[in-house]
């Protein structure tokens, strides 16, 4: 095993000198061999042999300093700390805490999630942090016959569909930017799994109600601005990841819609991250 290795180490430091080495030599039964590699030169050195424990060789070769180079910038960009994340997810909403009388559907409650995530990781740890910008939309689509409406003083209410209406649906929608403040902690070897967790704080610029059916030849839709939603909200993400690919579930213990101004319910949604 020993005679592989130190002809295999020949072999390497051989090829990669500048001048061309046709010399061979072959050590049987070596006691010990020692390799060192410099910017510029590669030296073995293999102490004892088959029937002569005070042989020792001693062997010097160049290396190309240009590949030498290039390799260490190579490995220098591998160990670089930061990079930026492309985030695109998609997610099903089931909102919490939802009062009685009223309830959702979650493939009609979705959320669309794009942006971008600085991500730091310090050199040689698993552990990661990231913040960035996403641009998040949010429904809450009801999943009866009821509909939202907003009534006197920006109030959002239930209202009821007429009578005889089909393909009925009514959501709040919320579209925010969010910044999340997320911590990674990475496992095994190659660091292919990741388990993450943080705030995302949610500044709702934009919310409406909309409701549409059918009746008869009709087709009715109607959307409504100016209702009171929170304008800043705080969701609480986790994810499991795998590779490039994540699972997520984000929480608010904040409710949608202001005190007083609606049915007051809690956003959760679980999702996944391409």
């Amino acid at each position: 095993m020993k005679k592989f290795v130190l002809m295999t180490a020949l072999a390497v430091s051989m090829a990669a000198s500048a001048a061309e080495v046709s010399d061979t030599t072959v050590i049987d039964k070596a006691d010990k061999i020692t390799i060192m590699t410099t910017d510029t030169a590669q030296r073995v050195t293999v102490f004892g042999k088959q029937g002569d424990n005070g042989y020792v060789y001693d062997q010097s070769v160049p290396l190309n300093k240009w590949k030498m180079k290039k390799k260490k910038e190579n490995k220098d960009d591998a160990d670089e700390p930061s990079e930026w994340d492309f985030d695109l997810g998609l997610g099903i909403g089931v909102p919490t805490s939802v009062p009685d009388g009223m309830s959702f559907s979650p493939f009609k409650s979705l959320e669309w999630l794009l942006g971008l995530r600085y991500v730091y990781t310090p050199k040689n740890a698993s552990q990661s942090y990231s913040t960035g910008l996403w641009c998040n939309w949010r429904a809450y689509g009801l999943s009866d016959s009821k509909m939202f409406v907003k009534g006197v003083n920006d109030v959002v209410e239930l209202g009821q569909f007429p009578e005889g209406a089909s393909s009925k649906r009514s959501s709040i929608n919320v579209f925010s930017l969010s910044v999340p403040f997320l911590f990674t902690q990475s496992f095994g070897q190659k660091r292919n799994f990741k388990v993450t967790l943080g705030p995302v704080v949610c500044f709702n610029l934009y919310g409406r109600i909309n409701y549409s059916y059918e009746l008869g030849d009709d087709n009715i839709s109607v959307n409504t601005k100016g209702i009171e939603y929170r304008p800043v909200t705080i969701d609480i993400m986790g994810m499991f990841t795998y590779k490039k690919i994540s699972a997520y579930c984000k929480y608010s213990p904040m409710s949608v819609l202001k005190k007083d101004k609606g049915p007051q319910f809690h956003s959760l949604t679980f999702g996944v991250f391409l």
